[in-house]
């Protein structure tokens, strides 16, 4: 039991310590309509460093899910307008993905390359509008989704 409350202090430590050094930037909350994101989130999950976003597929329960190096499963993310995003995936699984988003009429907007199993790559990302974007994986639609959130600059 006090090893347990050990653990459970550190990653609180570990989570404020995201806090100080991430004030703003990106924030992260559960996937679109998954009922396996139990996973909790904080503003800078998928945030590392200058506006890199870094999602990568993971079999999770035996369902393949993007996922954030923090655990996030199918984040949702809120980015700003006008900001230029690295986005970097890497595939440790054995099977193929691609990274697609797309408009609420369902057109293309940005897409990564066919990530073969154990290959990464990383493509730039830059939206003009705010509103909502839809990500998800080409081969994985329905298990591997999440929303962007484009808010304007501050």
């Amino acid at each position: 039991m006090k090893a347990r409350l050990n653990d459970l202090l550190m990653i609180t430590i570990l989570i404020a310590g995201l806090f100080l050094l991430f004030p703003g930037g990106i924030k992260q909350t559960m996937g679109q309509g998954d009922n396996n994101n139990d996973t909790a989130t904080s503003n800078a999950n998928s945030l590392t460093g200058n506006n890199t976003i870094v999602l990568n597929p993971s079999e999770v329960n035996g369902t393949y899910r993007w996922v954030n190096n923090s655990g996030g499963i199918n984040p949702t993310l809120d980015i700003t307008m006008g900001n230029e995003y690295q986005i970097k995936i890497n595939n440790p699984t054995d099977e193929e993905h691609e990274l697609i988003i797309e408009n609420t009429e369902n057109s293309k907007v940005a897409s990564s390359e066919e990530i073969e199993p154990g290959k990464n790559t990383e493509f730039k990302f830059k939206a003009d509008e705010t509103g909502e974007l839809n990500y998800y994986c080409e081969y994985h639609p329905e298990t591997m989704k999440g929303i962007i959130k484009i808010i304007e600059p501050m």
